[in-house]
């Protein structure tokens, strides 16, 4: 019962600092730990259960599967994604519902209007960074430097376009922020300070995803998008930003889009798309300060 109560519950700032070191790590990692393990674990009966299902199946039904081999193994790997984080979702809730210091649009005055703003700039934010960088990382040649990042392409880029949109654009997305901004970052903030905390929950969401060029994108990605989690309180916004980024560059670079730009129109769409993402941050920051008052 104390072991649960220490891994499920959100404790107080106050009381973690009288935690010794090892306790610390535990509380802020063991979830993480608890995610993989039911992630691999789902997965794995769910692939025992496909081939039980292909040993049965009719010649049609085999073809059918073999022909679709990456949406299939997209699905799979959707469906672990949930139940990992349905598994330990009690710890991501309390975490979440205990760090809601929303931005108070009753103090503005007009509530939906303000609310309309705030969410369309974060999509619009989201939409110009997760461009502008991919991009840019293309003409700097970074995303062909990683066999291993190859290899994701293929598999993501394998599934059936649809299937892909909910995969990249709710299912990950969701499940990541749940994980790393509404269980780890809003730990780590009470074990450390709130910069600490916005950079090593990014470095660590950078190498979950296991390859130099997404460890790189996804740790500025990560920074970004735990400081609009703490500037608003609201954890819809870092899903946001984070579904918007992940369905804009899926769709752009679906059909290989980037390797048919010439470069001076590639740099040229880069630098445009980063600097009014740049803007729309700033504003973001101008409508939460006054809503804030």
């Amino acid at each position: 019962m104390d072991f649960w109560k220490m891994y499920a519950f959100r404790w107080d700032r106050d009381i973690i600092q009288k935690w010794p070191s090892l306790k610390k790590t535990g509380y802020l990692l063991l979830p993480l730990l608890f995610y993989f393990v039911i992630h691999d674990v789902a997965e794995i009966i769910l692939w025992a259960c496909l081939d039980f299902v292909m040993q049965h199946a009719t010649e049609e039904i085999k073809l059918l599967f073999t022909a679709n081999t990456y949406t299939v193994r997209g699905i799979i790997n959707g469906s672990s994604i949930l139940i990992g984080t349905a598994l330990i979702w009690p710890a991501i809730r309390n975490e979440i519902r205990g760090n809601d210091t929303r931005v108070a649009y009753e103090t503005t005055e007009v509530v939906t209007t303000k609310k309309i703003s705030i969410y369309g700039f974060v999509l619009a934010f989201a939409f110009c960074m997760a461009l502008g960088l991919n991009i840019l990382f293309y003409q700097l040649g970074i995303t062909g430097k990683s066999q291993s990042y190859e290899v994701v392409k293929e598999l993501q880029y394998g599934v059936q376009f649809v299937f892909g949109l909910i995969l990249y654009g709710v299912i990950s997305p969701f499940a990541e922020e749940a994980v790393f901004r509404g269980l780890l970052y809003n730990r780590m903030k009470r074990c450390f300070s709130v910069g600490i905390a916005v950079v090593l929950s990014a470095l660590l969401f950078g190498l979950y995803h296991g390859n130099m060029v997404q460890a790189l994108y996804g740790t500025i990605l990560g920074i970004v998008i735990a400081y609009l989690y703490e500037m608003t309180g609201r954890f819809e916004v870092p899903f946001l930003f984070h579904a918007m980024a992940n369905v804009s560059v899926y769709v752009m670079t679906y059909h290989n889009t980037l390797s048919g730009m010439n470069s001076a129109m590639a740099w040229t769409m880069a630098v445009v798309l980063l600097f009014m993402a740049a803007g729309f941050f700033a504003y973001l920051r101008k409508i939460c300060k006054k809503a804030q008052g």
